[in-house]
C-alpha cells in the first residue's frame, strides 16, 4: 500500500487513526448529519422513515460543500 501511495506523487496520503476515534472518521459525520435531520420530523411508519432517510442521503450526496466539511472537520 505504501508503495502505491508513493507512486501517486502526492495525490494520495495515508493517515493512521487510533483504533476507536469516531470523531476522526468522516463517515461518522455523515451519520450524525443524517440523524439530526431525521430527528426533525415525526415518521408515521418504518417505510416513511426509510424513505426520508434515503431522501436525506441523496441530498447529502449532492452537497459537495457538506461532504468536504466532513473531511475538513476531521483534519482541521
Amino acid at each position: 500500500m505504501k508503495e502505491y501511495v508513493e507512486s501517486t506523487e502526492g495525490k494520495l496520503r495515508l493517515f493512521q487513526l487510533p483504533g476507536y476515534s469516531p470523531e476522526l472518521n468522516p463517515d461518522e459525520w455523515v451519520w450524525d448529519n443524517l440523524k439530526k435531520r431525521l430527528g426533525k420530523r415525526a415518521h408515521k411508519s418504518l417505510e416513511d422513515l426509510a424513505e426520508h432517510a434515503t431522501e436525506i442521503m441523496l441530498k447529502i450526496e449532492q452537497d459537495r460543500q457538506l461532504i468536504v466539511s466532513f473531511y475538513n472537520h476531521v483534519y482541521a
